[in-house]
């Protein structure tokens, strides 16, 4: 009995990348569980405020408040994005 496995062609590999589509792919894929982290302890700070979770660790100044959280993730999420799609830009031939 031959089995024959057919694969369909994807998109190919970018081997040739310049190092500044690399890092920033690299760079992009770090953010975005940065960004998770920033709306979890958004989310946390939110939820003790209305008294249905434990304490929140930082009592005062800036980052006490759950719409700072809020928009470092945001801003983060959104910096993520731009690099991914600065590292799959396609190549300029010169």
């Amino acid at each position: 009995m031959i089995v024959r496995i057919k694969l369909r062609v994807g998109p190919k590999v970018m081997a040739n990348r310049n190092l500044d589509s690399k890092l920033a792919s690299a760079i992009a894929s770090l953010l975005t569980p940065a960004a998770v982290l920033c709306f979890v302890v958004a989310l946390w700070r939110l939820l003790a405020d209305a008294d249905i979770t434990e304490q929140f660790v930082i009592r005062g100044g800036l980052l006490s408040h759950w719409q700072v959280w809020l928009a470092m993730g945001i801003a983060i999420q959104t910096l993520s994005v731009f690099l991914d799609r600065y590292g799959r830009r396609p190549e300029r031939q010169v």
